[in-house]
C-alpha cells in the first residue's frame, strides 16, 4: 500500500481534525496537560495511554512501516484521538485520525471519504459509538488488505480498563477451542433465571474466534472483546430472550428487555424506555431482517466487566450474547442494515444437550 495515499485525498476530504501531539516526555505516572482534557488525574490517563499503546502494538500489531488510521466520531473522538496520537508517538507510528458524526445505528455506512481512507490504510481502528464491523466499508478495507480492529462504543475508560490488560495470546487456545465446539454442535439452548429460554440450530455453521489480535492482512477483530461466536440457522430460533445486561444501542440496562422469538424473528419486544428505543432503531432501518436473530456468542475475556461499552460487555467471561440483524460476515445468510448485540449476564448454555456454561462458569 502507498503510505501517502491518505494524504493524497482532496483537501476537503483529508483526515480531520489533525490532532496535534502533546509535546511531553513524561512517564505514565505523571500529570499530563491536553487542550480538551485540562489536568487529568494521572492514574486514569496513564492507564488509558498504556491501553492505547497495547491496542496499537499488541492487538493491531502495528509497525513503523504501517499507515494506521483511527476512525472516531464526535461522541468521544477528540479525547480518544489525543490519547491514540500520544501512544503512536511513543511507538514511532504513522497514525492519522478522522472524526465524523456518529452513525444513526450499528452498521450504518460511513461517509465515502472515510471509506477511501480505510481502504488506503494498513491498520484501521474504529472506536465509533456504533459498530462498523458489519459495514461494506469494513469489508472493503479488509479486502484491500487492512487489519481491522473494532472498539465499538469505546471511550477513554475502555482504554484504561483492566480488560485491555488481559493476556490476549494466553486466551487464544481457549477461544479457538470454544469456536471448534460451536462448529461441531448442532443445537444450542440458552436459558436463565430471568426467563430466557431459547433454542436454535447451528448445524453446518462454523464457529469463529475473536482473539483481539490482528496478525495478517485482512484480519478483523474486536478489542478488548474476546469471544467465540456462530451464526444460527436463520429460521430456527424460537423461544423467549430476556436481555439483562446491555445492548449495543442502549448501554447498560435499567430494566430487562423481553424478546419473544418465533421462526428466528423477534415478534414482540417489551421492557420500558430502553426497549422502546431498541424497537425504534430497528424500525428505522425499514428492513424486516433487522428483527431476525443473527448471532450467538460466549464472552471469554476474564478481565472484562459490565460497563455499558458493548465491546467490553459482550466479552465478559461467563456471559453470552445474541444479536439481531446482519450476519453474513459471520457466516450466515441474513442481509440487514443493522446488527444489535444483546448481552445476558449469567445464562445457562447447552450444546447438543450438554451444559457448557452455568453460573458464569465455562465448562468447556
Amino acid at each position: 500500500m502507498q503510505t501517502n495515499a491518505i494524504q493524497a485525498l482532496p483537501p476537503h476530504r483529508q483526515l480531520l481534525p489533525r490532532l496535534e501531539s502533546a509535546s511531553f516526555s513524561l512517564g505514565f505516572a505523571d500529570f499530563i496537560n491536553f487542550d480538551n482534557f485540562g489536568v487529568i488525574e494521572c492514574e486514569s490517563l496513564s492507564n488509558a495511554l498504556r491501553g492505547a499503546v497495547r491496542l496499537l502494538s499488541v492487538c493491531a500489531n502495528a509497525t513503523r512501516n504501517d499507515t494506521v488510521l483511527a476512525v472516531l466520531d464526535t461522541t468521544h473522538g477528540y479525547d480518544l484521538g489525543r490519547i491514540m496520537r500520544q501512544a503512536a508517538d511513543r511507538l514511532g507510528l504513522n497514525l492519522a485520525v478522522v472524526i465524523m458524526l456518529p452513525r444513526a445505528y450499528p452498521g450504518e455506512e460511513p461517509p465515502s471519504f472515510v471509506v477511501e481512507a480505510m481502504k488506503a490504510s494498513d491498520v484501521v481502528i474504529c472506536a465509533t459509538t456504533m459498530t462498523m464491523f458489519y459495514t461494506n466499508a469494513r469489508l472493503a478495507a479488509c479486502k484491500a488488505g487492512a487489519r481491522f480492529l473494532s472498539m465499538a462504543g469505546g471511550t477513554p475508560s475502555t482504554l484504561a480498563s483492566n480488560a485491555m490488560m488481559v493476556d490476549f495470546r494466553k486466551q487464544e487456545e481457549l477461544v479457538e477451542n470454544v469456536a471448534r465446539r460451536l462448529t461441531n454442535a448442532s443445537t444450542v439452548r440458552v436459558s436463565s433465571d430471568e426467563g430466557t429460554d431459547i433454542e436454535f440450530s447451528v448445524a453446518g455453521r462454523e464457529g469463529h474466534p475473536i482473539t483481539g489480535l490482528c496478525k495478517k492482512p485482512g484480519d478483523a477483530q474486536g478489542v478488548p472483546d474476546i469471544e467465540a461466536y456462530v451464526a444460527p440457522v436463520e429460521s430456527s430460533p424460537h423461544g423467549v430472550l430476556v436481555v439483562d445486561a446491555s445492548t449495543s444501542v442502549t448501554g447498560l440496562l435499567k430494566n430487562p428487555i423481553k424478546i419473544e422469538i418465533h421462526r428466528g424473528e423477534a415478534r414482540r419486544i417489551s421492557g420500558g424506555s430502553q426497549a422502546r428505543r431498541l424497537v425504534t432503531m430497528l424500525k428505522r432501518t425499514k428492513s424486516k431482517n433487522s428483527f431476525r436473530i443473527g448471532e450467538f456468542g460466549f464472552g471469554l475475556n476474564p478481565l472484562a466487566r459490565f460497563c455499558g461499552s458493548i465491546i467490553e460487555d459482550e466479552a465478559v467471561m461467563g456471559s453470552a450474547h445474541l444479536a439481531l440483524g446482519e450476519n453474513r460476515p459471520l457466516g450466515g445468510r441474513n442481509a440487514a442494515p443493522i446488527h444489535v448485540d444483546l448481552v445476558l449476564r449469567r445464562p445457562r448454555v447447552e450444546l447438543d444437550g450438554e451444559v457448557v456454561l452455568k453460573a458464569s462458569r465455562l465448562l468447556i
